[in-house]
């Protein structure tokens, strides 16, 4: 996901106002054999040119009214959500607004109409019951809108349609994830879910931090300062954890950390976990020199970052593992110095009066060549399943309508709603590009079953308390690389 001429002037002119140096050197240990794909290209904002880039839909193709019924899954628990719909209406939110207008457009386009379908199922559930109606030859639904981790596992089950080649879709337009889809194949000839610009979620899960501003003043001194610590390429996990012991104070005066002192860190041990984990540098696959996938999770690089990361959430009283509606109410009330979260964590911040900073989740050291910002696995994704009996046009409203996203919805929502509603001051707004450069995914991450849960080594070993990252992948190895195998060799099949 890049954000090209606008990022870059954005970033530099950042850069600029701070008087700072470009991020750090190339690493030491690099890990350009093991990394993960880059998700920037999940949504990529129009320049803004005289010339509009046109996609490559025939001027004259028409569908004479068909009706594509889109099955899509209910909002749950105010972070999971189904952009592609909304409302059905225009309400005067300028999100909601644009996708409407989309949606209207894509209609007008190709003589279509959109039916748009809410079963009431919550977004934990949504491979299980689309499962269950392509398996029972359904032929109600075109394509369906779905949950990355619990509908990506069942791509063996051949339930979905082969995208790769289908017709109208180019996978290589910037309004479609090119690299992030990657990591969903094995091979070059199969690709069974598209995602990038078509729904706004995959930027609201961009992996990030917060601090606040006046904790910050308290005790460290200028805020900006926070900043700079990130593109001097210095925000590392040795200096968040001298500022998260820095900046703990019992204060019931009970010489006990508890819940009612205030913290340097809040975090959870699952989805956080995940955020520091891959923002460390830290990779569970790779790809050998014909793409097909390999696990390199058992580095000694990857051991060590696994015993700073234990070190900060379990050895350090300023650190709080909770749950994150507490977790995001209590730094909502000035209870904590940072909070890791998502982009989409800044939605429950609107009311909160002392100032926040958006930043990323820190890298090992220095000498890492950048910062990651895993894409939280709760990201939708766009499916069509093998009883499709409409591929063509089908294939063409997706196409137009990540198209039409990518000109005006992904715009709407990030640089009006994000940068502007969700943010506190323009650093952070410009930091946002940052974080959406370096946002990434794992295959591991993706096809969680089929590599033994290696793609969450971090949240496991944190929420059981253990740090030995080589004896954890010991007991998991001989299942993951069958498991593993048994992936590549279905693809082969399908393929």
């Amino acid at each position: 996901m890049n954000l090209k001429k606008a990022a870059a002037l954005s970033l530099a002119a950042l850069i600029s106002s701070l008087s700072v140096a470009a991020c750090g050197a190339a690493p030491t240990d690099s890990p350009a054999s093991t990394t993960a794909a880059d998700a920037g290209d999940a949504v990529t904002i129009a320049e803004d040119t005289t010339t509009v880039m046109q996609n490559d839909l025939p001027d004259d193709l028409r569908f004479d009214g068909e009706t594509i019924n889109i099955w899509y899954f209910t909002k749950n628990s105010d972070v999971s959500e189904s952009f592609i719909d909304m409302a059905g209406e225009q309400s005067g939110d300028i999100v909601e607004d644009a996708i409407y207008n989309r949606n209207l457009k894509t209609e007008e386009r190709l003589g279509v109409k959109l039916n748009f379908v809410d079963n009431g199922v919550g977004s934990s559930d949504t491979g299980t019951e689309i499962r269950k109606l392509i398996m029972a030859g359904s032929t109600d639904y075109d394509f369906y809108n779905v949950v990355q981790w619990n509908t990506a596992k069942y791509v063996t089950e051949g339930l979905f349609m082969n995208m790769m080649n289908a017709p109208y879709i180019d996978i290589e337009k910037p309004w479609w994830a090119t690299e992030y889809m990657k990591e969903f194949t094995v091979g070059n000839t199969s690709l069974y879910f598209l995602c990038g610009d078509i729904d706004i979620d995959m930027i609201r899960c961009i992996g990030c931090m917060y601090f606040n501003k006046q904790l910050y003043a308290n005790y460290f001194g200028d805020p900006d300062e926070q900043y700079q610590l990130v593109l001097d390429g210095k925000w590392t996990i040795d200096a968040l954890y001298e500022k998260v012991a820095a900046s703990y104070a019992d204060l019931n005066g009970d010489n006990s950390p508890d819940v009612l002192d205030q913290y340097g860190l809040l975090l959870n041990n699952y989805n956080n976990c995940d955020i520091i984990f891959y923002g460390l540098g830290m990779r569970a696959t790779g790809r050998d020199e014909e793409g097909m996938p390999v696990i390199v999770l058992n580095t000694e690089r990857n051991a060590g970052a696994m015993e700073a990361m234990f070190h900060l959430i379990w050895e350090n009283d300023g650190t709080r593992v909770g749950d994150p509606l507490p977790n995001t109410q209590d730094f909502n009330n000035g209870l904590s110095m940072y909070l890791m979260g998502f982009l989409y964590s800044s939605e429950f911040l609107r009311d909160m009066t002392q100032d926040y900073g958006i930043i990323p989740t820190v890298k090992l050291n220095e000498e890492q060549s950048q910062y990651y910002s895993v894409v939280h696995d709760i990201a939708t994704l766009q499916c069509v399943p093998t009883t499709c009996t409409k591929l063509e046009a089908v294939s063409a409203v997706l196409e137009e309508m990540a198209y039409e996203s990518y000109l005006s919805v992904t715009p709407s929502y990030y640089e009006t709603a994000l940068k502007t509603k969700y943010t506190r001051d323009n650093l952070s707004s410009q930091i946002i590009d940052l974080l959406h450069d370096t946002a990434m995914t794992d295959m591991a991450y993706i096809y969680q079953d089929a590599f033994s849960s290696v793609g969450y080594a971090g949240r496991n070993l944190i929420a059981s308390k253990k740090s030995d990252l080589a004896s954890w992948y010991a007991k998991k190895e001989k299942s993951a690389l069958k498991n593993m195998q048994k992936l590549i060799d279905k693809y082969n099949e399908m393929g």
